[in-house]
Order: C-alpha cells, then sequence, then structure tokens
C-alpha cells in the first residue's frame, strides 16, 4: 500500500462485515443520486428557467390536480436528496467511528460532525443546516407549509447538494477503500 492508496476505514478493525454493509449503502446512494437530482432540477424548471417563486407559489396554491402534482415532483425530489445528504453523512461517519451504530438518528449532529471532520465548510454545514430545518418543518409540519418555504428547499438543494457530493465522494475515496 503505497500513500496514495486508501487505508481501511477504522471501523473494519472493529466490525468488517458492518463496514462492508456501510461501503455497500453508500456505493448505492452514490450512485443514484445524479437522476435524482436531474430530476428535481427538471421539475424546478417546470416553473420557468429561474424557478420563479410566482409560478410556484400559484401552483402550490392551485385546486388543480396536475399543478398540485408538478408542486409534489419538487417536494419529493428535496426530501429524497436530503434524506440522501442525512444517510451518506451517517454511513460515512461511522464508517470512520465518528459515530456509533447504535446512535440515534441525527442529521443536525451528523453535519456538525462533518464539519468538524473537514469534510465539508462551515458555509455548507450552515445551508445544509437550513434545508433541515424546512425539510422537518415540510414533513412534520406541512398543513402550515409555505410555497416560499418548499421553494427555498428546493433552492437549497439545487445549488448545495453537488458541493456536499463533491465533498462527500473525495473524503470517502481519501480516507478509505470503497470496495469490500
Amino acid at each position: 500500500m503505497t500513500a496514495a492508496d486508501p487505508v481501511p476505514a477504522p471501523l473494519e478493525a472493529n466490525d468488517s462485515q458492518r463496514a462492508r454493509a456501510l461501503k455497500a449503502k453508500i456505493r448505492d446512494r452514490v450512485s443514484d443520486v445524479r437522476r435524482h437530482l436531474l430530476a428535481l432540477r427538471t421539475a424546478m424548471a417546470e416553473f420557468g428557467e429561474d424557478f420563479e417563486l410566482d409560478a410556484f407559489r400559484t401552483a402550490y396554491a392551485s385546486e388543480d390536480p396536475v399543478e398540485l402534482n408538478r408542486v409534489k415532483a419538487v417536494e419529493r425530489g428535496v426530501d429524497q436528496l436530503y434524506n440522501y445528504i442525512a444517510e451518506l453523512a451517517a454511513f460515512g461517519l461511522e464508517l470512520a467511528e465518528l459515530r456509533g451504530r447504535r446512535d440515534e438518528t441525527n442529521a443536525r449532529r451528523d453535519l456538525d460532525a462533518l464539519r468538524d471532520a473537514g469534510v465539508i465548510s462551515g458555509e455548507l454545514t450552515r445551508r445544509l443546516q437550513r434545508l433541515r430545518e424546512l425539510r422537518r418543518m415540510l414533513v412534520h409540519e406541512y398543513a402550515t407549509a409555505t410555497a416560499e418555504q418548499v421553494h427555498e428547499s428546493a433552492l437549497i438543494v439545487a445549488v448545495n447538494f453537488s458541493a456536499f457530493y463533491d465533498a462527500y465522494r473525495a473524503w470517502i475515496k481519501r480516507a478509505f477503500a470503497t470496495q469490500p
């Protein structure tokens, strides 16, 4: 092994089977995100080239099921990509033994841990924390959610997902082998 070769993940020394399972989950998600990001961007483009808030707001308030489904395509894309961010963070942190297998799910803590580990910047962490707050509200307080909040969450994902993805992939590649 040379200095450029990835080193085994810390978890591999204690639980190689779990490390293999986590690497497989990471590979699955990493290989799946591109199509979901493209789908979200396509759904957003339905509301104008610049994802116009007024057009989105009109569809969000509409009684027309076709218009509502256009909105729901954006909402689902945001939710799925947010979930991938949260899962990838948890899996990578566990692989690095910066998070325990049985630790309670906590995306706020995991995003902060990625920042503290130097994986993502403080500014990207701040944006992803805002996305986390919006997503929590959209899922758990949907009746009071606004078109503006959904719109903001979609913009955060569309603008910041690639930065997260690139930083995360570089960390995984740099830190440890992803093949079992």
